[in-house]
């Protein structure tokens, strides 16, 4: 129950602007115990004197209350249109004795179920999309670092696999390279941060749980990201000239 009153004040407000109602009811949740062991106990009520609604949530599942409450949404939606007027209270047997009461109930327990679907699937859909949104735009990233990576990697092989010039400090050892800048005329770009803290970037460990601060940073790491891989690329090409 911790979230109810996020998803109540949604699905309000989705009742509200499709029948466009001029006044919100002031909507409070209830816990009684003794009402929740009785079978036939009660589960909402709406006061038209004081435009309130009231739900018992004591025992029962989030969304079986959010129902409730689209229910009641209809009797307020009916007291601002005037049908309830004439109501004398809602003692036992009303909705069979009174005609005009049980009409009242038929479109409260028909527009009251279908606003509280059309809303529920509405949420889904868009808790859907954001999902699909996110993992999208993941693989993307993951995937041009991926071919990014992919390439550096082949430049290295196809490195690898030229024969060395006459005094070179690359030198052949058991059919594989190995480098032995010692004697080398320049100096190679390295790295700051270590494999695995670069792998504690990726997963994101350094990011700041807020929105926007996750953001920031981030578009810096992928910045510096960025610089690293200009470094190791101007090192590999040096690396290229050095054999050709």
């Amino acid at each position: 129950m911790e979230n109810i009153k996020t998803y109540a004040n949604d699905l309000i407000e989705f009742f509200l602007k499709r029948y466009k109602l001029q006044n919100t009811p002031d909507v409070s949740f209830q816990q009684d115990a003794q009402n929740s062991q009785n079978p036939l106990g009660k589960t909402a009520q709406y006061d038209p004197t004081g435009q309130s609604i009231t739900i018992f949530t004591t025992g029962r599942h989030i969304k079986d209350c959010l129902r409730s409450l689209a229910h009641e949404l209809v009797h307020h939606m009916q007291n601002e249109r005037g049908d309830l007027d004439s109501c004398q209270g809602t003692p036992p047997g009303y909705a069979q004795e009174d005609d005009h009461m049980r009409e009242m109930e038929r479109e409260a327990y028909e527009k009251g179920n279908m606003c509280f679907r059309d809303w529920e699937d509405r949420l889904k859909q868009l808790q859907e999309t954001n999902y699909l949104a996110k993992k999208q735009k993941g693989d993307a990233k993951m995937s041009e670092k991926e071919w990014r990576r992919g390439e550096l990697n082949e430049m290295l092989m196809e490195t690898w696999g030229f024969k060395p010039k006459k005094g070179s400090f690359l030198n052949e050892t058991g059919g594989m390279a190995s480098y032995d800048l010692s004697n080398a005329d320049y100096k190679t770009g390295q790295l700051e941060e270590t494999p695995e803290d670069l792998e504690k970037v990726e997963e994101g460990e350094v990011l700041d749980t807020h929105p926007h601060a996750a953001g920031t940073k981030q578009a810096a790491l992928d910045e510096k990201e960025d610089l690293e891989e200009q470094k190791l690329r101007k090192t590999i090409n040096s690396i290229i000239k050095e054999l050709m």
